[in-house]
């Protein structure tokens, strides 16, 4: 799932500047070795998946599992702390019964995680602990979960997991301290999606399979160690439900309905396209006589199933922004009348959909998680601390970060274009907003922040921005040059002057009446700004790489050097700085955040560096 710009870790370094044990080599500064680094906190990661049953929910963020509290549908909210894997989450279940159990099995969250699946104690929501694991023989796509009576009583619990080119895996978990592989069918291609079905014939388990090139197949698995193929049904399909007789399985556009009562020769009773620009769909769900689908195109539609063999898609659409990484309808809860459907929207996070006016769907709950983080900007008073964290998809984020250990979102902002970094002067927030210039936002109600002014100069990309005094000086990356604005009013940003760089113009810090100014392959520039309108170069460091970011503390000027680690430079003569040391990270460095202590060197300063 994550194919694109990656995370951004953000790690808490203790670099000893006092006395360093790095040898200095003559003619370079010393690199220091990795040492000291703690995680404290993130809120950052894809929804990558959903599990629902009854009033229990639970999300993949990026690598962990969150408990969600949907009690208030228009208002999930992430309960607990989050529990982390080793690798980004791929599928959740909730063990499923045979309709009419009256008895439930043991409260457990069932997770894939890359190769492995996990099992979760989950009594506890808040406080979700890892049980047991086992390896998988392949990458996890999809998972259904089963939970039967035991004949010695207890429970018979199995995972039936699709793994890609290594087929389907059959995981018992009964004993969930020791889930271990019973078995194992391996389709022709590549098994992306799987379905479980209790009530074709008593006392028999089938798994749907989707052969991601070739077709349906319908395997029995009652007994797990040998699993037998009874049926298959030819077509590209994207994914499969099954419920009171019928599989329902998504394809090129639309739907398609087989009769189940002879599982050996399942019989197609039905088809019907959805149309309205939903092409391929990879997610679908049925709840309530209702068939659910999501298009590779992000955009939803909904069929009434009541008669499988007359199905008929309304004409309304949802976008839901992305294509889908999972989707689960529900029944209705207590309290609602329609059933609610929840889409792992990756990046979008978590949306609720409700379709209770057929010809107007519309997004009642939406947990919405920052991702692709590429700045952050924080805010301490003596009553809150809140970062302001923007992301790639266009979003400003206010999150309280009064315990770190534990962030939550208050509100955000859509600046419409990709939002590289903020500055914040009173309750105004600027937004530097790529190809959308700059905006001026008022934060003063942070769960609704309002535009109040922008500054977009044609062809440009503002990828950062610095406030001081009434001005603000913004980086315009495609051309290399630095905005000089007069922003005395937010609403009506005038510009008083442009200063051209020799890079690329990356980002920007002010300090007194100093512009720091990292300038990708021009290294690091220092400019005087005490006249805004007549701005002076006063000094240069030329780094070995791409600089990308800065900050300064006292006398050290801190800069990501991306594949050339973090630089510490002495800047207190500005018109000759000096570098002092490099960091090598194991990644690339493209950010670089300073804890403060006084202007003189302490024996430890906190540095927050980000890398891929």
């Amino acid at each position: 799932m994550f194919q694109r710009w990656g995370w951004l870790l953000a790690l808490l370094l203790m670099l000893p500047l006092a006395g360093w044990v790095g040898r200095e080599e003559e003619g370079r500064a010393p690199t220091l070795p990795p040492e000291g680094l703690v995680m404290v906190g993130q809120l950052t990661g894809d929804v990558t998946a959903v599990a629902v049953e009854g009033e229990r929910a639970a999300i993949g963020l990026g690598r962990a599992v969150r408990a969600l509290d949907i009690t208030h549908p228009a208002n999930p909210a992430l309960l607990g702390q989050p529990l982390g894997f080793p690798g980004v989450v791929s599928a959740l279940a909730f063990a499923r019964t045979a309709p009419g159990q009256a008895q439930r099995p043991p409260a457990f969250l069932y997770v894939v995680a890359d190769a492995t699946l996990f099992v979760v104690d989950f009594s506890n929501p808040a406080l979700p602990a890892l049980v047991g694991s086992c390896s998988l023989a392949g990458a996890g796509k999809d998972m259904a979960v089963t939970a039967v009576p035991a004949e010695t009583g207890g429970w018979l619990i199995s995972a039936y997991v699709a793994a890609g080119e290594a087929g389907l895996r059959i995981i018992e978990v009964s004993d969930p301290a020791q889930p271990r592989e019973v078995g194992y069918y391996d389709t022709p291609w590549f098994t992306w999606r799987v379905a479980t079905d209790l009530t074709s014939r008593p006392g028999e388990i089938y798994a749907h399979v989707i052969d991601k090139l070739g077709s349906l197949r319908i395997v029995r698995v009652t007994d797990a160690a040998h699993p037998v193929l009874v049926a298959t049904h030819a077509g590209v399909y994207g994914d499969v439900a099954v419920t009171e007789g019928y599989a329902y399985v998504s394809g090129d556009g639309g739907i398609t309905i087989l009769d189940l009562s002879d599982i050996t020769q399942p019989r197609q009773v039905s088809s019907s396209s959805a149309g309205g620009w939903v092409y391929f769909i990879p997610r679908l769900a049925i709840a309530q006589n209702r068939a659910f689908v999501v298009g590779e195109s992000g955009n939803m539609a909904m069929a009434d199933v009541t008669d499988p063999r007359r199905p008929f898609f309304y004409v309304e659409r949802f976008w839901t922004r992305t294509a889908p990484a999972e989707v689960i309808a529900l029944p209705t809860l207590p309290g609602q009348e329609n059933a609610l459907v929840y889409v792992a929207s990756g990046r979008h996070g978590l949306q609720i959909i409700s379709w209770a006016d057929v010809t107007h769907p519309e997004r009642i709950g939406w947990l919405d998680p920052p991702g692709n983080t590429h700045a952050v900007t924080i805010a301490a008073t003596a009553d809150s601390t809140l970062a302001y964290v923007s992301d790639r998809d266009g979003d400003l984020h206010i999150v309280d970060v009064n315990q770190s250990e534990n962030p939550h979102q208050l509100g955000s902002y859509d600046s419409t274009g990709m939002t590289w970094s903020v500055a914040l002067a009173g309750d105004v927030a600027y937004v530097a907003a790529g190809e959308q210039g700059l905006h001026m936002v008022d934060m003063h109600e942070r769960a609704r922040p309002q535009k109040l002014g922008s500054f977009s100069p044609f062809d440009s990309f503002i990828r950062d921005v610095v406030v001081m005094d009434h001005y603000a000086y913004a980086s315009d990356h495609r051309h290399g040059r630095l905005f000089v604005l007069d922003v005395a009013d937010p609403e009506r940003p005038l510009l008083a002057k442009i200063f051209d760089s020799p890079g690329g113009a990356y980002a920007v810090t002010a300090v007194e009446n100093l512009i720091y100014l990292a300038d990708g392959m021009g290294g690091l520039r220092i400019v005087d700004v005490s006249k805004p309108d007549s701005p002076v170069e006063v000094g240069s460091w030329q780094s070995p790489g791409v600089a990308t970011d800065v900050v300064v503390s006292g006398t050290l000027a801190y800069v990501a050097g991306h594949n050339k680690g973090l630089h510490i430079v002495d800047v207190s003569n500005p018109a000759q700085p000096q570098l002092v040391a490099t960091y090598d990270t194991p990644g690339l460095v493209w950010g670089v955040a300073v804890e403060a202590r006084g202007s003189t060197w302490p024996t430890a300063r906190p540095v927050c560096a980000c890398w891929t």
